[in-house]
C-alpha cells in the first residue's frame, strides 16, 4: 500500500503539467528553429566600431597650454616667484631651493621645492607644476643627481643639506 500512495502524488503532479501545456494557445508556440534563426540575426547585427589608437589618446585630459616653464629635473635648484592671494590683495613671494621630487601625471602634476630658511630650518613647499599662480620659475642651477627623490636632504643640516654637485 506504501507504494501505492507514493505513485499517486507522482501521478497527481503529471496531471497538472499537463494541463498547464495544453493551456498554452498556439498562437503563443514557437518552433525550436525559429529561436534558432532570431539568435543568429542578434549575433549577426553589426559589431561596435573600434576606436584607433590615435582616437583613444586624444580623449585622455592633455595638459594645459601655458606659458612653457623651463625644463628642469629633481636635484636642480630653482627661483619660483608665486602668486600669493591674501583677501583682496595680492603679492609675488620668491622661493628659491632644490627641487627634491616630482610627483603625479597629466594636470595634476607637482613638484617639492626645499630651501633652508631662517635659523637653519628647512622649509618645502609642494607646488602645482600647472598652477596659474606660478608667475616666473628659473632653473639658477642644475643638479647631478642619481635618485628620483631626493628626501635624504630632510636629515642634513645646514649648508650639507644644499649641497649637490653641479650638471654640465
Amino acid at each position: 500500500m506504501a507504494e501505492d500512495t507514493k505513485k499517486q502524488p507522482d501521478e497527481q503532479k503529471d496531471e497538472p503539467s499537463k494541463e498547464v501545456e495544453n493551456s498554452v494557445p498556439e498562437e503563443n508556440k514557437v518552433e525550436a528553429s525559429e529561436v534558432e534563426n532570431k539568435i543568429e540575426e542578434i549575433k549577426i547585427e553589426e559589431p561596435k566600431e573600434e576606436v584607433p589608437a590615435e582616437e583613444a589618446t586624444e580623449k585622455q585630459p592633455e595638459e594645459p597650454e601655458k606659458e612653457q616653464l623651463p625644463d628642469f629635473r629633481v636635484g636642480d635648484t630653482v627661483k619660483l616667484s608665486y602668486r600669493i592671494i591674501e583677501g583682496e590683495k595680492t603679492r609675488i613671494q620668491p622661493f628659491q631651493g632644490i627641487v627634491i621630487s616630482k610627483k603625479g601625471e597629466g594636470i595634476s602634476k607637482t613638484f617639492t621645492v626645499r630651501r633652508i630658511g631662517a635659523d637653519k630650518v628647512g622649509v618645502e613647499r609642494i607646488i602645482p607644476l600647472y598652477s596659474p599662480n606660478i608667475e616666473k620659475l628659473e632653473v639658477t642651477k642644475k643638479g647631478k643627481v642619481r635618485r628620483a627623490k631626493l628626501y635624504y636632504l630632510r636629515d642634513k643640516k645646514g649648508r650639507e643639506a644644499m649641497r649637490i654637485k653641479e650638471r654640465k
